[in-house]
């Protein structure tokens, strides 16, 4: 086995062969360094979205941006979940065009205004009122656990549910 090895040690490369080599080589070496100082600037995020048919919820990963800080992060995330699951087995959670208008947090608590059109009517999103912000707060505590509490606010107001909703 190493008497192969001693073969490759052994080989003497000239000319053009043993440029394009160090080319190869650097370009390598230098791709590598890069990704080591740089990196990819992706995180892996977990979005809940309802079942196409039957009741429940199914999960989705996906490879959402890295911010700078956790607002930027969960702003990410919360818009990744608005523009709709990417399964074949999976439904809209909210209508198209609804948008993120203001993300904060306070402690352990967020605070997110969303756009008027996450309350209209759609005939592809099977949730709606409370069971849509339910699995939207799903999405946000299982990927960032040190948010307890989230206030909803829809186009810079509290909206008015028949009881009182805590998502």
């Amino acid at each position: 086995m190493f008497r192969n090895v001693d073969f490759i040690f052994a080989m003497r490369l000239r000319g053009k062969a043993a440029i394009v080599g160090c080319l190869l080589l650097g370009s390598l070496l230098v791709s590598v360094l890069a990704f080591l100082l740089v990196g990819n600037h992706r995180v892996e995020r977990i979005l809940y979205f309802p079942r196409e048919r039957g009741n429940g919820l199914v999960a989705e990963q996906r490879f959402l941006s890295r911010h700078q800080g956790i607002e930027g992060n969960i702003a990410e995330l919360v818009n990744g979940v608005l523009l709709g699951p990417a399964r074949h087995d999976a439904a809209r959670l909210f209508p198209r065009g609804a948008t993120v208008r203001a993300v904060m947090v306070r402690g352990h608590t967020l605070y997110l205004d969303l756009t008027s059109a996450v309350l209209e009517t759609d005939s592809e999103v099977p949730l709606t009122g409370t069971r849509a912000f339910d699995a939207l707060g799903q999405s946000i505590r299982l990927n960032f656990p040190r948010v307890h509490e989230i206030v909803l606010y829809i186009d810079g107001q509290v909206p008015r549910f028949a009881f009182k909703k805590n998502i």
